[in-house]
C-alpha cells in the first residue's frame, strides 16, 4: 500500500512536469533523451552475519570467521533510462550482488541476489559537462539465496522477496559532442528483512547463527558508462 501511495503522488509530478516542459517550447540542445547505463556495484550491507569458519589443524593458527552481508556485496547492473526534461529523468534498473567468502574450494559461502529498481532522478543543471543529480524510487528483491559448502557440509537457504525504497544522489561527466557519458551514483536502500522460505539447512541452525532474519538494507556505490541510444 505505501508504494502504491509514493508511485500516486510522483505520477503527476512528473506529468505535469512533462507538460509544463512542452508548452514552454524550451528543448534541449541534445535531443536525445533514451539512455542505456551498464555498472559495477558494491557496497556493505547494515549486517554482516558470521555463517561458520574454517577450522585449521595447526593449532597455531587462528580460525577464520565465514561471514555473509546479504544487504551488500558487489556485483554488475544494467539501466534503461529516459529524460522527461531539462532536469527531470526516469530509470528502471535490473542487477545481482553478492556477498560471502571464499576462502579456499572447501569454504565457501555466498548469499545471492538479484534486483530491480525503479527511479525518478532530478538533474541539477551546472553546465553541459559536469550534472549532479538526485533522486528516489522503489526496489524490490526478486530473488535472494544462501549458498554454502564449507567443513560443515553443503545447503542452500531461498529467503522472501523483500521491497522498499531508495535515495541516491551521483553526478554524470558528458562530452556533448558524444552520446557517451561516465557517472558515478551512491545509494541508500531501506528494504526491510530477508526471512526464510525454502531451506534443506535445519531451522535451528540458522536462528543459532542469527540466519533466519536477515537484514537487506544496506549502501551500494555505483560507477559506469551510459550511451544516449536516441
Amino acid at each position: 500500500m505505501k508504494h502504491l501511495i509514493i508511485l500516486i503522488i510522483l505520477t503527476p509530478i512528473l506529468v505535469f512536469s512533462q507538460i509544463t516542459e512542452d508548452l514552454s517550447g524550451n528543448e534541449s540542445t541534445n535531443t536525445k533523451k533514451l539512455y542505456t547505463k551498464g555498472s559495477f556495484v558494491f557496497g556493505p550491507g547494515f549486517e554482516k552475519i558470521k555463517v561458520g569458519e574454517k577450522q585449521y589443524e595447526d593449532s597455531d593458527r587462528d580460525n577464520q570467521d565465514i561471514n555473509v552481508m546479504p544487504g551488500g556485496g558487489a556485483g554488475i547492473e544494467a539501466v534503461i533510462g529516459y529524460d522527461l526534461s531539462k532536469s527531470l529523468a526516469f530509470e528502471f534498473s535490473i542487477g545481482v550482488q553478492n556477498s560471502g567468502s571464499f576462502i579456499d574450494k572447501d569454504n565457501k559461502a555466498q548469499f545471492k541476489k538479484s534486483q530491480i529498481r525503479a527511479s525518478v532522478l532530478y538533474k541539477i543543471p551546472m553546465g553541459k559537462k559536469y550534472v549532479p543529480y538526485i533522486g528516489a524510487g522503489l526496489s524490490t528483491i526478486l530473488s535472494g539465496k544462501y549458498v554454502e559448502d564449507s567443513q560443515a557440509g553443503e545447503g542452500e537457504v531461498k529467503y522472501t522477496k523483500p521491497s522498499g525504497f531508495h535515495i541516491l544522489g551521483g553526478a554524470e561527466w558528458k562530452n556533448p559532442q558524444s552520446p557517451l557519458f561516465w557517472f558515478g551514483e551512491l545509494r541508500l536502500l531501506i528494504l526491510g528483512e530477508f526471512k526464510v522460505d525454502e531451506s534443506d539447512i535445519a531451522y535451528s541452525a540458522l536462528e543459532h547463527f542469527g540466519m533466519n532474519k536477515m537484514s537487506a538494507n544496506g549502501l551500494q556505490f555505483s560507477f559506469g558508462i551510459g550511451y544516449y541510444l536516441k
